[in-house]
């Protein structure tokens, strides 16, 4: 550990696990700061100050970092900010509250990246460990589970799946984790890595640096970033498992087929033909399938016990999830908010409804801050694949919607295809979905998967909006 005292920039989920854990070892002064202010900041600073943290928000941050020997940041802090950079020029370490979560929590960590399927690989990882008797703990840039360094202080668990982004993974330069699975690398979060170049090789620190590579990897060859990265890894020592549909893969996908609740896979191994079952429609969940199970062979694990658990492991919330609706139609929520990603969603949906003869009926949004970046290409690729294509606005932090619903309308006029709509608000764009809806169709809800709120300012300010309730009700009324 880097000595205290330490300023811990950013106090939201990962800040706030960050400075209970160093409050809590005692080796230095842990301040904190944010340039927000706004009512969950404050109620966080009321419960840090009463363990003796220095929380300070608004401003610039320089002066909370005052005597500081370290500066901790949280993911979403980007490094060209005033006081990371003034961190930066007085040589202080910096360091992402992942690695720090690494340091104080001694189990074994597998850890996921990749730009699309991280959720779902690491909820299989957590079940297939799970299965084996590993009492693994589910970790890192999730939903579903606690920032790494939250797991520090109490009983360590025998295993910690870590799902890590490139956020954490570039600002974390002493974590060697003990097996890594890598899914893909496809255009998102260029509004902080800014060129597709930048945000590979944060990816990559996690399989090698220097001299160093991960004892195993799982990886996406695939992809052509997957294919150089397993090299690497292969060429420093460490052992590359390679998966995927193509020539170069060792689990190579040879079939899949799914239906609306589940979905069968032939995956070549060494070992010969195996054929996964899971709960997961769609090719890219057969890719995700055969990278945890090649993950488990290179760990040793009983391929039996492995297979059960894909067999049975529940689908990750807000992932080609069905929303049980009281309509003659299928409803999914998918969090898809990228080209790629909503490609692969919307060709999983039509593969269900071109034999029934339905229609495939697509609203699209982008949650976060790169949705003028993605949105020409998301609004292209949904008109396309989809027959009748809503285009929605969605704000998550505060973030304007029109300029993102301007570029998916752009996107989407670029290209003939769908039925072109467009409606500002969430639950009126799903309104009118389920309006449309015959019998037979499938609506595809993408961009939000399971967000439960929706920010109607810049200050913090949220309502409840959660497209799976809205799809019930809606749903219901249009029935009635």
């Amino acid at each position: 550990m880097p000595p205290g005292p330490y300023l811990v920039v950013g106090l939201g989920r990962a800040g706030l696990a960050a400075a209970r854990a160093l409050a809590a070892r005692g080796d230095g002064e842990v301040r904190v700061w944010d340039e927000a202010a706004d009512p969950p900041l404050r109620a966080w600073a009321v419960e840090l100050r009463e363990i003796g943290v220095d929380v300070r928000l608004g401003g610039d941050g320089i002066e909370a970092l005052g005597d500081a020997r370290a500066l901790v940041k949280s993911p979403g802090a980007p490094p060209e900010i005033p006081v990371v950079a003034e961190a930066a020029r007085r040589g202080l370490p910096i360091v992402d509250e992942f690695e720090i979560g690494w340091r104080l929590t001694p189990a074994p960590t597998v850890a996921v990246t990749g730009t699309n399927g991280k959720s779902t690989v690491s909820a299989l990882c957590v079940a297939v460990l799970a299965a084996q008797g590993l009492e693994p703990a589910l970790a890192g840039n999730t939903e579903f589970g606690p920032p790494l360094s939250g797991l520090s202080g109490g009983y360590p668990p025998r295993t910690i799946v870590a799902e890590v982004s490139s956020y954490q993974a570039e600002s974390s330069p002493a974590l060697t984790v003990d097996a890594a699975v890598f899914t893909n690398l496809t255009p998102d979060h260029l509004n902080r890595h800014r060129t597709m170049e930048a945000y590979a090789a944060a990816k990559r620190n996690l399989f090698v640096r220097g001299d160093w590579a991960v004892p195993l990897a799982a990886v996406n060859v695939n992809d052509g970033f997957g294919r150089k990265l397993a090299d690497e890894v292969d060429r420093r020592g460490g052992l590359a498992l390679r998966y995927g549909s193509g020539p170069d893969a060792r689990y190579r996908i040879v079939e899949c087929r799914w239906g609306l609740r589940d979905a069968e896979a032939v995956v070549e191994t060494p070992d010969g033909p195996v054929r996964v079952r899971t709960r997961l429609p769609g090719a890219h969940n057969a890719a995700n399938a055969a990278a945890v199970l090649a993950l488990s062979d290179g760990l040793g694990l009983s391929r039996d016990a492995t297979l059960a658990a894909l067999a049975t492991a529940a689908p990750v919330p807000g992932r080609f999830e069905v929303v049980p609706v009281a309509a003659p139609f299928d409803v999914v929520v998918d969090f898809a908010y990228t080209g790629d990603s909503v490609a692969k969603a919307l060709t999983a949906a039509r593969a269900l409804t071109a034999p029934r003869g339905g229609r495939l009926i697509a609203v699209c949004a982008i949650v976060g801050r790169t949705g003028t970046l993605l949105g020409h290409e998301v609004g292209a690729v949904a008109r396309r694949l989809s027959d009748h294509l809503i285009l929605s606005g969605t704000s998550y932090r505060g973030e304007p919607r029109l300029p993102t619903l301007a570029a998916l309308l752009g996107g989407a006029r670029s290209v003939d295809g769908a039925t072109l709509e467009v409606a500002i608000d969430r639950r009126a764009a799903i309104a009118r979905a389920m309006e449309a809806a015959r019998p037979g169709d499938l609506v595809a809800l993408l961009g939000r998967g399971p967000t439960a709120r929706e920010a109607t300012d810049g200050r913090g300010s949220f309502v409840p909006r959660d497209d799976r309730e809205a799809a019930r009700e809606l749903a219901e009324r249009c029935g009635s």
